[in-house]
């Protein structure tokens, strides 16, 4: 029977449950009852067996999604609350500046769709009027949540005409958004966030930085030593290295995290008025290094194609920490997922491995995964 022990719920499996009707029926009606499966009673046990079993494992998926190392959904974040974590949405990506070149004043109206060569769709943030030299600049935004990538000089067009529109030209490079948080990675914040009220270790303070609106890592070297360590922390220091997140707010949070007495250490500086006096903190943003892979595959069977994109997509999906080394052999799992053919070779930056400094973090872009078929 289902029992609430010390460890948890314990149910039955379904052949216990019908063999303990089969047992109840027989006290009640005699041991020369017809219980075979095609009989009345007999298929009457099988759908109370059944059903009692949903509910057994109803009441079991309930116990588990309140546990919050298990839960997933809507009952992770409700879990997560308790601790004052809430899933981050997903973010737009974002250019600061294309150029629009065509007949003076032409005005070309705000939230016109762009469309670049992967037909990614992008939208106008304001309206803009082409000057007397028939040039005007903007900036625009993916019509869609989430990842998306272009670099600057890339031509776009325009999804509805505009006449005396000529040309549409970014000058930099796209502010790749965010997917919704995933729920593994909120899982990982919540646990991180069981250390933000310690208030004498790094582990603190890295889990006050993760829970900093828009920050997507966090790491935090201590030297307590009396010199200068390996990783150019001076002595008695903390160095916070930092992935997103506001200069403001990561600023305001080393200040309160951190002990008096405690010196800090990086190349940003952040001045705030806290407890009515400036004070001035030191912190890190990780260096993003773009890390190619080069790929030689075969095919296992036939002449099927190979969904190179669909590899790329998922070498491109990839998360690395902070100071992390990349190595050519952890991502086959990636690889793997897509079927239909085995690694030759794998190789990354042209080497089995890339050492990642610790100021630095690694990605891996779509256009810069080389997928060679033999």
């Amino acid at each position: 029977m289902l029992q609430i022990t010390e460890t948890g719920i314990v149910i039955d499996r379904l052949a216990d449950v019908h063999q303990r009707l089969t047992d109840g029926f027989k006290r009640i009606y005699g041991d020369d009852i017809n219980l075979d499966a095609d009989s009345p009673d007999g298929q009457m046990i099988g759908l109370f067996s059944q059903e009692i079993d949903n509910i057994n494992q109803a009441i079991a998926m309930i116990a588990q999604m309140l546990d919050p190392y298990k839960a997933t959904g809507s009952w992770l974040e409700q879990r997560a609350m308790y601790a004052g974590v809430i899933r981050r949405g997903a973010d737009y990506s974002y250019i600061d500046e294309a150029i629009f070149t065509g007949t003076p004043n032409i005005t070309v109206p705000k939230d016109s769709v762009l469309v670049d060569d992967n037909r990614v769709k992008w939208v106008m943030l304001s309206e803009i009027k082409l000057d007397m030299n028939g040039s005007a600049r903007t900036g625009i935004r993916s019509a869609d949540l989430g990842v998306f990538s272009l670099p600057a000089g890339k031509e776009l067009k325009m999804e509805t005409v505009t006449i005396g529109v000529d040309k549409i030209i970014t000058t930099k490079a796209a502010k790749e958004g965010a997917f919704e948080e995933t729920d593994g990675n909120m899982l990982l914040r919540f646990m991180r966030s069981h250390s933000i009220n310690n208030h004498d270790d790094r582990q603190g303070l890295e889990g006050a930085l993760l829970d900093v609106p828009d920050v997507k890592q966090a790491k935090v070297y201590e030297n307590f030593t009396g010199q200068t360590d390996e990783k150019g922390v001076p002595a008695h220091s903390l160095n916070a290295v930092v992935i997103g997140g506001s200069d403001d707010d990561i600023g305001f949070t080393i200040l309160k995290k951190k002990i008096g007495g405690c010196g800090v250490f990086g190349a940003i500086e952040n001045t705030q008025i806290y407890a009515d006096v400036p004070r001035t903190v030191r912190f890190d943003r990780a260096e993003m290094i773009n890390v190619k892979v080069q790929l030689l595959l075969e095919r296992t069977g036939g002449f099927h194609d190979i969904d190179t994109d669909g590899i790329k997509s998922a070498l491109s999906a990839t998360e690395f920490g902070i100071g992390d080394s990349v190595y050519a052999m952890r991502l086959t799992c990636q690889v793997n997922s897509v079927p239909g053919f085995y690694i030759k070779t794998i190789r990354v930056n042209g080497s089995d491995t890339v050492p990642i400094g610790f100021r630095q973090c690694a990605q891996i872009r779509p256009e810069d995964v080389e997928v060679l078929i033999e």
